[in-house]
């Protein structure tokens, strides 16, 4: 019997959130840490917040959902 194969999950960095939303890291930083935007961070310190969270994020917020990291 096959593996089942799990489906990908894209995790973006703040600097990539900061970078789509055309601001600083600073504020990406500011939304997570106010819980407006869901991340988890690694044992680095870093954060990392999923592909399906950040769409949930710009729908709430009223942001454009187009292109990358969005392109299928």
């Amino acid at each position: 019997m096959p593996a089942k194969k799990r489906p990908e999950i894209t995790r973006l960095t703040s600097r990539d959130i900061a970078s789509y939303c055309q601001v600083s890291k600073s504020t990406v930083l500011e939304w997570i840490k106010s819980k407006r935007l869901k991340a988890f961070r690694l044992p680095s310190g870093h954060y990392r917040i999923d592909k399906n969270d950040f769409k949930t994020f710009l729908e709430k917020f009223n942001m454009p959902v187009k292109g990358w990291p969005f392109e299928e």
